[in-house]
Parts: C-alpha cells; sequence; structure tokens
C-alpha cells in the first residue's frame, strides 16, 4: 500500500520500506514514561529481528544512510540510487 507520508513528494506512490525516528525529536517531543517503555519494547523487537537474521546467514543488523527528501541535493541521490538499481 502506498505511503500518504511520501504524498506530494519524490517518493509518492511507493510502499513505506524503512521506518526512521528522528532522535532529537524522540527525546523533545515523548514523554519520559514512554520513552523508557518504547526503549524496552524497541530492544525486543531488534532482538528477535537480530537473531533471525542471524539464523538465516545474514549480519545481524544493517546500517543506513538516511536523507531527507527535501534536500535540494535530493535528485542527485536519486540518480546514483537508479544507476545502482536502489530506487524503487
Amino acid at each position: 500500500m502506498p505511503e500518504s507520508a511520501f504524498k506530494g513528494t519524490v517518493k509518492e506512490g511507493f510502499e513505506r520500506r524503512f521506518t526512521v525516528i528522528n532522535e532529537r525529536d524522540f527525546e523533545k517531543y515523548v514523554p519520559r514514561r514512554s520513552k523508557e517503555d518504547f526503549r524496552i519494547q524497541f530492544n525486543n523487537v531488534a532482538g528477535w529481528i537480530e537473531y533471525g537474521r542471524e539464523k538465516e546467514g545474514k549480519y545481524p543488523f544493517n546500517n543506513y544512510v538516511v536523507i531527507n527528501l527535501d534536500e535540494p541535493y535530493i535528485g542527485e541521490v536519486i540518480e546514483i540510487l537508479k544507476r545502482h538499481d536502489h530506487w524503487g
């Protein structure tokens, strides 16, 4: 299902594959108790994913570069991704 957060961006019509939380926003806007609960649950989920990936012979976790779609150079980044079949 296309992601509504992409409406009006270069990714309009795309399905969401990743969820990114800006840690500064997390610290600024999320109540203390909710932060604690989230961290506990997130660590549990991350552990299950890491375990599952290792069982499949993969690295336990991935690392990503995150670029906001409203950056002035996003077109150049998209062209690089397309050349390497990593766009879409």
